[in-house]
């Protein structure tokens, strides 16, 4: 049986840096700026600068945002998480 643990790591959960990483990647692949992807999400750059950063967690509709503004599947994208 897995050990539990107290707390969540939180933004530094190698499978969150991960998800953010494969996100982050994909923006860079598409050749889509910080500003272009703000301007999909109908959000500020550096918001977007912040999540990639790891200074700022998504939580799970902003991570479904993400994921469709840059054309992917979120679906896809969470099963792909290892398990702990």
């Amino acid at each position: 049986m897995a050990q539990r643990r107290s707390t969540s790591p939180g933004f530094r959960d190698p499978r969150y840096e991960q998800v953010i990483e494969i996100l982050r990647a994909r923006r860079k692949v598409i050749g889509m700026s910080q500003q272009a992807l703000a301007e999909r999400l109908g959000l500020h750059k550096q918001f977007v600068s912040r999540v990639e950063l790891g200074e700022r967690r998504l939580d799970f509709v902003e991570f479904a945002d993400f994921a469709r503004a840059l054309d992917l599947v979120p679906a896809e994208l969470i099963a792909a998480i290892p398990r702990d």
